[in-house]
This record gives structure tokens, sequence and C-alpha cells, in this order.
């Protein structure tokens, strides 16, 4: 597998259903969302937001990550798509960078994008052992736009199936956006 570090790009998934108004005014920090399709868990939504996170928009280092598979787990009626952005476009904007899971239990300080990426343990995260709860955690690492992502600034989407992919195409071209759509079920847990 690929060194997870060197690769270009961040991910976010989210039910499709979330689409219409990330097409229409961008993907939103938690705390400007409202009737949305909110698949996290709320128990960690609430460590997130007393931590001020909601206020940031998050994205993984990997597809395929524990996030992604528990999310596919508990809504398997859901259907699912990647966001992905390049991760230079992270680094000129100076996102954050949380270099392990909130619930690790170590002391979780949030780092600027530069600080960040020396902290993760990469090592740990390429061997994507999820049995093992350190490496579990550190492959939950996140990188934090402090702004609304504007759909321009998406490199592309993933999608699962080709079903999916006209669903995504359709909006595309009502709402007259540039942005590449890839159907490739291997971005996805569980296809």
């Amino acid at each position: 597998m690929a060194d997870i570090r060197t690769q270009q790009f961040l991910y976010h998934l989210t039910d499709i259903n979330n689409l219409r108004s990330i097409f229409a005014e961008g993907l939103k920090p938690r705390s400007l969302l409202h009737d949305f399709s909110d698949v996290a868990d709320p128990d960690i939504i609430s460590l997130r937001r007393t931590r001020k996170l909601e206020q940031y928009v998050p994205f993984h280092f990997f597809a395929r990550n524990p996030f992604d598979g528990r999310v596919s787990i508990n809504n398997r009626d859901k259907v699912f798509v990647l966001i992905t952005v390049h991760r230079n476009h992270a680094q000129v904007n100076n996102w954050r960078i949380i270099p392990r899971h909130l619930l690790s239990g170590s002391h979780i300080t949030l780092l600027n994008y530069d600080e960040g990426m020396a902290e993760i343990d990469w090592n740990t995260m390429n061997r994507r052992a999820y049995d093992d709860d350190e490496c579990k955690c550190v492959c939950m690492a996140e990188c934090l736009s402090p702004d609304i992502v504007s759909v321009n600034d998406f490199h592309s989407i993933y999608v699962p199936d080709s079903k999916t992919e006209k669903i995504v195409l359709a909006l595309k071209q009502e709402y007259k956006l540039n942005v590449f759509i890839n159907n490739n079920s291997h971005m996805f847990l569980g296809t």
C-alpha cells in the first residue's frame, strides 16, 4: 500500500443527500449546518462541541478509515460519497490538524498544518490495523478547515457505483460545477 504521508488528497465522507446543499453553499462546519443528514456519533459530536471543533470542516488523510467504516456500518441504508481536496490547498490556507482521534485519551492539541503533519505517526497510520486501539486512533487524525470549503476547491467526488454517479452528475450539471466525479467502489467500505 502507498505511504499515506506522501498522498495528495484529504477526504470527507458525506451522505449523498447532503450534496445539494454542499453544491449550493459549500462544505460547511457543523456549527453552520441545519437540516442535514447527520451520520456522526452523538457522543463524539458532544466532545467536539466542548473543544469548539464544530467550527471546522473535518477531513481524513485516507479513505476507508475507521470513521468511514463505523459510519457505513451504522448507516447501511444511506449512500455515501467522498469529497476530496488537495493537501496543498490545506497547507496554503493553514488548515489545522489533530494528529490522533479525540477519544485517544491523550491531550489533543489543535496544530497548524506543518506542525500537525510533522506530529502524525505516519508509520503507525500506514499499518491500518484497526483492531489495535493505538493505530485506530492515529488513523483517525484529522485535517480541519476553519472556513466553508467552496466546491471550487474540491478536487473530485468519489461515488461507489454508476447509479450514484448519475445522481451526482445531474446535480453537478444543475449547479454548473466543474468538479471531477470518479466512480470507484474501492474507495468505500462494504462495496
